[in-house]
Formats: C-alpha cells, sequence, structure tokens
C-alpha cells in the first residue's frame, strides 16, 4: 500500500480513538470514584436515601421561598446530605455527593416528563375514543 494513504488511514484512525479514549478515561474514573466510597452493605443505600432526603428538603425549602435559585437548592441538599450521612458516619467526597445530588434531581425530572408524556398520550387516546364511540352511536328516535 502507499505510505499516503497509510499515513491517512493512521491519521483518521487516531482522530477516532481520542473521542473514545476520552470516554474510556472519564467512565473509568467515575467507576474509581464511585469504588472509592467503599460501598459495603447498605451504605449505597443510606447514601441514597440521604441524597434524595435532601432533594426534597430543597424542593420544599424552595416552594416556600427560602430558597430563590436552583444553585441555593443544590448547596442546601449537599449541606443536608452531608449532615446527614455524617450522623451515620458515612463519609462521602463532597464532589461525588454534588453528582450523586444532580443525577437524583435529573432522574426525578425525566421521570416526571415520561409520566407528563405518557398522561397526555393517555388524554389523547382517550377523546379519539370518545370521539369514536359518539360516531358509532345510531341515533334513536323518540316513540310516542
Amino acid at each position: 500500500m502507499d505510505t499516503g494513504v497509510l499515513n491517512l488511514l493512521l491519521g483518521i484512525g487516531s482522530a477516532l480513538l481520542i473521542p473514545v479514549a476520552g470516554g474510556v478515561a472519564k467512565f473509568i474514573n467515575q467507576k474509581l470514584q464511585m469504588q472509592a466510597l467503599v460501598i459495603k452493605d447498605n451504605i449505597w443505600e443510606k447514601t441514597q436515601l440521604a441524597v434524595k432526603t435532601a432533594i426534597f428538603s430543597a424542593e420544599q425549602q424552595g416552594k416556600n421561598g427560602k430558597l430563590a435559585t436552583n444553585y441555593d437548592k443544590k448547596a442546601h441538599a449537599i449541606n443536608l446530605a452531608t449532615k446527614l450521612l455524617e450522623k451515620q458516619k458515612i463519609k462521602v467526597d463532597s464532589d461525588i455527593l454534588s453528582e450523586l445530588v444532580e443525577s437524583n434531581v435529573w432522574e426525578e425530572m425525566t421521570s416526571a416528563e415520561v409520566i407528563a408524556t405518557t398522561l397526555a398520550e393517555s388524554s389523547e387516546k382517550e377523546e379519539v375514543l370518545e370521539e369514536q364511540v359518539e360516531e358509532e352511536q345510531p341515533e334513536v328516535e323518540a316513540v310516542g
């Protein structure tokens, strides 16, 4: 094969390899951070419960007007989750805790969107069915 073609293929291959390597490195980094939690027995469940409780508290505080911005809500959630975990003698890196809060909020948002979409689709189907039933109903004349 021509050296020019080989160099071109090598250049294309390395250009494709860089993003893949970056993604693999990020995945490995996240796995290492999660393993740094030293998840044993029910520590993960306790951590998740503390994070979800802290998020619900932040949302409630936001609805009451005590927390004005999403940044305030996140800071409140992280501080509360940290306190709840410290009482249980569970130590979680603040960066990991921040990411856990973000991921749980995202999960709540997307599940709410799925529910809303499902309800909207269900409502539309009911309307179509009602229209079809009305069209199929024979007219009945009153005999009298």
